[in-house]
């Protein structure tokens, strides 16, 4: 037998396929694969701050190990529920309606910025001394912490 026959006998065993129908079976593929995918990632479920353990560090720390070594600060703080304690420097509404509270630091140029998941029960007040808890987003110009909600003294 000729070296080449061993190809031939086994590109005759194979159920031939127009070059057409393999692309559009490859994209058939490709397509059910990131649905199933997406589908995945949207139906998630959400992590709950509740029952997330949390790393109490108050909003001067945050910042100063973010501005230290911002790489470090992320493997610590990222992703993670942390409680932090602070004073009010501003609050505000954002786009989707929900409470944003600016924690002051020792920096002038950064604070703290948490995004309330619901509605304060209590009015807030500018200088006030609070505790949140939130999920850390990271560090832009500002620590930023997302689905926040205050935690009251007891």
């Amino acid at each position: 037998m000729r070296p080449g026959g061993i190809l031939i006998l086994i590109s005759l065993e194979i159920p031939f396929m127009p070059r057409k129908n393999l692309i559009i079976s490859a994209i058939v593929l490709v397509l059910g694969a990131l649905s199933i995918g997406s589908w995945y990632i949207f139906n998630k479920p959400h992590r709950s701050l509740d029952q997330a353990d949390a790393i109490s560090v108050s909003a001067d720390s945050l910042l100063a190990s973010y501005t230290r070594d911002e790489k470090m600060a992320n493997s610590i703080y990222l992703d993670k529920a942390l409680i932090i304690k602070g004073n009010i420097a501003d609050l505000s509404i954002n786009q989707s309606g929900q409470t944003v509270i600016i924690l002051t630091t020792q920096d002038p140029m950064a604070a703290v910025v948490c995004t309330l998941q619901e509605k304060p029960e209590s009015p807030l007040q500018k200088g006030a001394l609070i505790k949140v808890k939130g999920f850390c987003s990271g560090f832009l110009t500002d620590v930023v912490l997302r689905d926040s909600q205050i935690i009251k003294e007891k």
